[in-house]
């Protein structure tokens, strides 16, 4: 009990705290310690850092978008990518007025629900943009729906971002999107629970001043599944592939047309000789009947096989592949 200190040793001690006249060691930690704040609900979702992929195909999407409507509009209309976020999406709902023009979508082969929305202020500048007026004279936000015709201009504008949404995902990560329907009440809309994250890529609008806003959102857990491509990192070898991505380009291949042309035989002519053809003339080629012929693939050599007829039509008999190593060829 002799140790503890009297009330006026107390006093004269935080007195010295106060002055800086008795020195701690709080300094000393600070430096000693690495110390950040750590941040349960976003740790690991920084999003230019940790998928920076993501932003590039942001500012592809802002380029693209400019273009497209510029020429939709006949008149230049700047598009400025404002970044990318991340918001809960009750806070998203809670921020949109009622009407709101928003728009629902996927974007395959990605699970989830994406969201499309239209600024209201916007929605009525390019609607006037659309129908001959400046764009930029301050149109009054009536509280009321959308006219049919306004709905009609709405869904051209929707499907020119969807467009360039395709367009600026390609070369990263192939998708294709899928309008799914309107609304313009977001309270009625439930694409994820309330307080999971939603991305969100707002893009601003100009003509000579700001016109509005055109803000896209995925849910966080749409993207997770393609999260190390949008990191930009490298495969190692022996690392499980992309079976979607294997399957959809197995897919697209299978459609492209390709030209197949069969060598039935070769030989040589003088000039003299070839200038002076006419028709019923006839070559002899060089090469053996009982020889196999050559069919090409877009001018490449893929089969080897012999030519004959069946049901009227000429037809080419595919007996085994064409080998470069065995020396076998035209």
């Amino acid at each position: 009990m002799n140790q503890i200190l009297s009330q006026d040793e107390v006093d004269a001690l935080l007195r010295g705290l106060d002055k800086g006249e008795i020195e701690t060691e709080q300094e000393s930690l600070e430096s000693d310690l690495d110390v950040q704040p750590y941040d349960w609900n976003t740790q690991g979702k920084n999003l230019k850092h940790d998928m920076p992929l993501l932003a590039l195909i942001n500012d592809r999407f802002a380029v693209n978008l400019k273009n497209s409507l510029s020429a939709s509009l006949r008149r230049i209309v700047e598009v400025e990518a404002a970044g990318l976020e991340l918001i809960k999406f009750e806070e998203f709902q809670r921020a949109l007025p009622i009407p709101t023009s928003l728009h629902l979508f996927k974007m395959e082969p990605l699970k989830g629900t994406g969201m499309l929305v239209l600024e209201t202020r916007l929605v009525f500048n390019l609607l006037e943009a659309y129908l001959g007026g400046s764009g930029i004279g301050g149109t009054k936000v009536e509280g009321r729906d959308f006219t049919p015709i306004e709905k009609k201009i709405i869904n051209k504008i929707v499907s020119i971002v969807l467009d360039n949404m395709n367009h600026a995902w390609a070369e990263i990560y192939p998708i294709h999107t899928h309008f799914i329907r309107s609304e313009t009440n977001a309270l009625a809309v439930n694409v994820v629970h309330a307080t999971e994250f939603l991305v969100s890529a707002k893009m601003e609008l100009e003509f000579n001043k700001p016109i509005g806003h055109i803000i896209v959102c995925l849910p966080y857990a749409s993207i997770q599944p393609i999260r190390e491509k949008l990191s930009g990192g490298f495969q190692e070898e022996g690392e499980d592939v992309d079976k979607v991505w294997v399957a959809r380009l197995k897919k697209e291949l299978s459609r492209v047309p390709v030209v197949i042309t069969v060598d039935l035989g070769y030989t040589h002519l003088p000039v003299r000789e070839f200038l002076n053809m006419k028709e019923g003339d006839i070559l002899i080629l060089e090469n053996d009947i009982r020889s196999k012929l050559v069919a090409r693939v877009e001018g490449r050599p893929k089969f080897l096989g012999v030519a004959g007829k069946h049901h009227n039509r000429k037809v080419f008999k595919v007996q085994k592949l064409f080998s470069t190593e065995a020396g076998e060829g035209a």
